[in-house]
């Protein structure tokens, strides 16, 4: 049993350390003005309109060609040409609809370095905003400790007083 268990140890360990060596390289990331960032998202929103637009007319033509197929006297075969043909279309749909993807992924790649260079940039500031809180809060529980101790000796005092005072009475 130890022996599975060892086996099983040394197997994870040699895939964690496999696994790290296969970690892909950091992309790239564009620097894009903002009027390159909208020509790309406005060629974007076209590439998709086109592609589903695409999309449409295969199905409409396939619709239209399928229909058509039901007066000829090969029907089966006619089916299959639109078939094909539908196929194709839906291809050029695909590639269009990719590229489309591709300059979307191109945009969030270059808005995560944007946003990864401006919480770099206020990295310091919110160190600094972070340790002036730590210490302000650090003062105020000493204020606070500060405050309990005082009513603490206080109440001391008062019974000690109020001892003196019932020894007195007697």
């Amino acid at each position: 049993m130890r022996i599975l268990v060892l086996i099983a140890i040394c197997s994870l360990t040699v895939g964690l350390a496999r696994a790290q060596e296969i970690v892909a390289p950091p992309i790239e990331a564009p620097k894009l003005s903002a009027d390159e960032k909208q020509q790309l998202q406005d060629r974007s929103k076209a590439l998709h309109d086109k592609a589903s637009l695409m999309r449409q007319q295969a199905e409409a033509a396939f619709t239209a060609e399928n229909n058509a197929c039901w007066q000829k006297f090969l029907v089966s075969s006619c089916q299959k040409d639109a078939k094909k043909s539908k196929t194709g279309r839906l291809v050029e749909a695909q590639n269009v609809e990719r590229e489309a993807r591709e300059i979307d992924r191109k945009l969030r790649i270059a808005n995560f370095a944007e946003h990864q260079q401006t919480m770099a940039q206020e990295a310091p500031k919110k160190a600094a905003d972070a340790a002036e809180q730590a210490e302000k809060n650090r003062k105020e529980r000493e204020e606070a400790m500060a405050r309990v101790e005082q009513k603490r000796q206080e109440a001391e005092q008062r019974a000690k007083d109020a001892a003196a005072k019932a020894l007195q009475q007697r």
